[in-house]
């Protein structure tokens, strides 16, 4: 969005330069001209700055966000609108993200890990006791300063995104790091984020993410049926209770991951200090085979009929239950894989049918094709994505025509007239219901016939 450098926004943010791209935002350096200071804007996509339900729930979330105080959060300093452009205001931070860190170092010895892990726990702990979810923790999103602190970006933007989403980026809550029940559209809570920290461990330690694809849904399958790899680095020595917290914090069901961050740094810290991870008590097994069998059975059969009833989340719920118990279980692996993608499937199909009625025809477009791409003869989605696309296209004309109006009204002020009705003529040919755009058509051939006309050359000589 290059027209609002320089420009001055709600009379006290002057911006500066750009600074990069994200999911949602433009990220740019401005002066704080009241506090006379550098600081960081994030100004919104246009498709977002259009949606009043969700300018709400960003405006909400950042009130959450300025209430956050601690050394490891980048603070939220302001939000506002200036005319269509909607920002966040933040604190400049020098440094370097961790993504980067990575791709310059390479695996980092798990002593470091364990540090900028606690750091982002507390982060994540103070976050929580006011009540907010970050959704979207990646190397990314984790700056590290000069003297070596962590600090977690975009606390009041993540959680206004709604899930699932695509944006300009491709899918809000990198896929890479998406916890098993934020990809199934669920309700999340802050086991998520610590779901998503495990990962980011698991990056740091190893160089490489646990699941990778060439698409979002075959990543996103993974996360919600399959193990990560071991993390047996041949080339490190990396004591076991670190392996076993990671593992715990990538459990795929909630109910087995660290409750709180307070409780994952309790044992990051123990583990940092030489101690074995704390142990859980779980509820004592079956001794019996058969009354295993007989829970294995009733698990599996429930998690059938969840699926004949398309209750896909339970269906996965179930078959996860299924697979902790006994991992080769008839066909449980791959039913769950079935039920995932349908789980996927009905949250994105879900999500693109409330944006077509709010006329968010992007988001719709968007969510559509993934839908189609994933299973081409699922409901209506191939209908509804023509329907949206043909809807998207009129949107985007009626734009155009707005640019070409615009466009035009200034050489109809500057009597360019030849140039006006080229500029008019395409405004309508893109929109031709407005009735502005044939007025001003109107008055501005006339005024070019009068110029053209021999009374009018005349009148030069």
């Amino acid at each position: 969005m290059k027209g609002v450098l320089g420009e001055i926004l709600s009379n006290r943010y002057r911006i500066i330069r750009e600074l990069g791209t994200g999911g949602m935002a433009w990220v740019y350096l401005a002066e704080d001209l009241k506090e006379h200071r550098e600081v960081a804007i994030k100004v919104l996509y246009p498709q977002y700055g259009e949606d009043v339900s969700y300018i709400q729930r960003f405006t909400r979330e950042a009130k959450l966000a300025i209430k956050l105080s601690s050394p490891h959060i980048v603070k939220v300093l302001d939000y506002g609108a200036d005319r269509d452009i909607h920002y966040l205001v933040m604190e400049k931070v020098a440094g370097e993200d961790l993504k980067s860190v990575l791709n310059r170092r390479g695996p980092l010895p798990y002593q470091e890990v364990l540090s900028i892990a606690a750091q982002v726990a507390r982060a994540l702990q103070h976050a929580n006791e006011h009540g907010i979810v970050h959704r979207d923790i990646k190397p990314e999103n984790l700056m590290i300063t000069p003297d070596g602190a962590v600090k977690v970006l975009d606390f009041g933007i993540a959680r206004a995104r709604t899930l699932p989403s695509i944006t300009q980026s491709g899918f809000i809550g990198s896929p890479y790091y998406i916890s098993p029940e934020q990809a199934m559209g669920e309700v999340v809570d802050i086991r998520s984020d610590i779901y998503s920290l495990g990962i980011v461990m698991y990056e740091l330690l190893s160089g490489d993410l646990p699941f990778e694809a060439s698409s979002p849904w075959s990543i996103i399958s993974q996360h919600i049926a399959n193990k990560p790899p071991m993390l047996a680095l041949s080339k490190l020595e990396l004591p076991a209770p670190v392996e076993e917290l990671v593992n715990k914090a990538l459990a795929k069901d909630p109910a087995d991951r660290f409750q709180t961050p307070a409780e994952m740094l309790e044992a990051i810290e123990a583990v940092m200090g030489g101690q074995e991870l704390p142990r859980v008590t779980l509820p004592p097994t079956p001794r019996s085979q058969q009354v295993r069998e007989l829970l294995l059975r009733s698990l599996y059969e429930r998690a059938i009929e969840a699926m004949q009833t398309e209750k896909w989340s339970q269906a996965v719920n179930l078959l996860n239950q299924v697979l902790k118990i006994e991992p080769t279980y008839q066909d449980a692996a791959q039913r769950l894989a079935y039920a995932g993608l349908h789980a996927r499937l009905f949250a994105l199909y879900t999500a693109a049918r409330e944006a077509m009625e709010a006329k968010r025809w992007q988001e719709a477009v968007d969510e559509l094709s993934e839908v189609v791409s994933m299973e081409p003869t699922y409901l209506d989605a191939a209908a509804l994505l023509s329907a949206a696309a043909l809807s998207l296209a009129e949107q985007q004309d009626v734009e155009e025509a707005a640019r070409f109006y615009n466009q035009a009204t200034v050489y109809c002020d500057s009597g360019e007239w030849d140039k006006a009705v080229g500029w008019l003529e395409e405004a309508q040919r893109l929109d031709p219901l407005r009735e502005d755009v044939r007025e001003r058509l109107v008055e501005a051939r006339r005024q070019l016939q009068r110029l053209r006309s021999p009374l009018s050359r005349l009148d030069v000589r």
